[in-house]
């Protein structure tokens, strides 16, 4: 059972990883501050208008705690990528070519002058997402396998599931169910 395949990686790529990094970390925050500010609204209203509908005001604290989940998670992609894009360019390297191949001995990569082999057991995490596979060598830190750039990608992406199922530990793994 192996996989090879070579990625280009280039800005879209690398965004869409921090972008999934930073709503990772920030989503309880988002959530807590959604919270918060439903239930100032909640007592807000009974002050000011005390004979409200106890069921116009729920409306409205949810309504309100929606727009701050909005505005949340906006402001905190558009913050991740602003800060990515400006890493990228001035880096000088807009992108590169990440040569994957997956075999029984673990996972061998080529990044331009860069070589790795990691053992499947030394995977910090190995994720799924809409657009591709992130195994993490660290917490930040992870070779991206877009979706995008796979032939056949219904096919490729069972091969990963199947290979990383049968070969990571089950609470490193999170994939995603196959259609």
């Amino acid at each position: 059972m192996s996989y090879a395949r070579d990625f280009t990686i280039g800005l879209r790529e690398i965004q869409s990883f921090h972008l999934y990094l930073a709503l990772r970390h920030w989503w309880k925050g988002i959530l807590g501050f959604s919270l918060v500010a439903a239930l100032v609204v909640w007592m807000y209203m009974f002050r000011l208008a005390p004979d409200s509908p106890p069921m116009a005001v729920a409306m409205v604290a949810v309504g309100f705690a929606l727009v701050v989940t909005g505005v949340g998670t906006l402001s905190a992609a558009v913050t991740t990528i602003v800060q990515v894009r400006g890493r990228v360019r001035r880096s000088g390297q807009e992108s590169y070519v990440q040569s994957i191949r997956i075999d029984g001995y673990g996972i061998h990569v080529v990044a331009g002058k860069k070589k790795a082999k990691l053992a499947f057991d030394r995977l910090f995490r190995v994720c799924e997402t809409r657009g591709a596979f992130y195994l993490f060598l660290a917490e930040n830190q992870a070779w991206i396998l877009p979706k995008a750039q796979m032939e056949d990608r219904e096919a490729e992406c069972a091969q990963l599931r199947e290979i990383f199922q049968t070969v990571v530990e089950r609470r490193k793994l999170r994939l995603r169910k196959a259609k």
